[in-house]
């Protein structure tokens, strides 16, 4: 019996080992992108968008405050702050726990379009009648946007609540995806306990919480459309109800700097009011709590930053 040798030098076998580590290296190069099956470079849904954000991003201009004596106002809390920098111009008892009647209804706002599709049909499981209300019948089936519009221009608590027991886990699942969200922004002086801002003693914010939650508020286009409505009909789904809605925001269309955002009152907590100022061109937010007169506070805040507030352009 004839045995063939058919082992490799050894030169020969180590120059053979290496052309086949070259051309796997070639081919992993070649066809599989950044080398993410080794984790070396792990592939991100989104980063070359996020590349290209990066490289065109401009700072906003730097707000200048030529003055820190307040202005004369009523309410016990307030805070002024420029919405881009997020730089607090402004502020009395910033941090000091308040109770935020129906400026609730922004984070309320803010759920509801987190977790439902505005074309979504609530049936009204719970007719309301505390408080402000729209007047909501039972077994009426209505659209989440149109709820959504009537709690935030109308201050409908009836919205508020149907909109949270349409929730798979009812009231207490849609509260707990509130907390969640305050959580989520790190609004640590904040916590629900209702949906529509009806005291009870363990519900509670700040004004600069209030702030921070307007200002996630507003980055959406549907709830920044709807806090500077006026008035509005909503119907019911087979157009036989008619819901007459007016804005609970006095400043509307009277004072043109401002843009929305959301009222509140209560006994206990006095007149709230978080507005949207829009300073040529640069947007400010404004929180007055625990005033007799919300609204004259606001103003003297817009006319306070008209005379003592400027902009200077970013340099690295």
């Amino acid at each position: 019996m004839i045995f063939l040798n058919l082992s490799i030098p050894k030169s020969a076998n180590t120059r053979f080992s290496l052309l086949i580590i070259v051309l796997l290296l070639a081919f992993n190069f070649f066809s599989l992108p950044n080398l993410s099956y080794l984790g070396i470079h792990p592939k991100v849904l989104g980063t070359k968008q996020t590349e290209y954000d990066l490289l065109n991003y401009v700072h906003p201009p730097l707000p200048q405050v030529n003055s820190q004596v307040s202005p004369p106002l009523l309410a016990q809390s307030f805070i002024l702050l420029d919405n881009d920098s997020n730089t607090t111009l402004l502020a009395k008892n910033q941090y000091l726990r308040i109770f935020p009647a129906s400026i609730t209804k922004l984070a309320t706002a803010i759920t509801a379009l987190n977790i439902y599709p505005l074309d979504e049909i609530v049936t009204v499981s719970h007719p309301y009648y505390e408080g402000k209300t729209m007047g909501l019948r039972l077994g009426e089936k209505i659209l989440v946007k149109d709820l959504i519009s009537a709690l935030l221009v109308h201050s409908a608590n009836d919205a508020a609540i149907n909109l949270a027991y349409h929730h798979p886990q009812g009231l207490f699942g849609f509260l707990n995806q509130m907390n969640l969200l305050t959580a989520k922004y790190e609004l640590k002086d904040t916590h629900f306990i209702n949906v529509d801002g009806i005291h009870q003693e363990s519900h509670y914010s700040t004004v600069f919480d209030l702030a921070q939650l307007a200002r996630i508020a507003i980055k959406n286009p549907v709830l920044r459309e709807a806090v500077k409505t006026k008035s509005l009909d909503v119907f019911d789904l087979n157009h036989q109800i008619v819901h007459h809605l007016l804005t609970t925001n006095e400043l509307l269309d009277v004072v043109p700097e401002i843009e929305g955002l959301k009222t509140g009152w209560t006994p206990e907590a006095g007149g709230c009011f978080v507005g949207l100022i829009n300073l040529n061109g640069h947007y400010l937010i404004s929180v007055v709590a625990q005033s007799s007169d919300r609204f004259a506070d606001t103003r003297r805040l817009l006319d306070w930053s008209k005379s003592h507030l400027s902009y200077i352009s970013y340099e690295p």
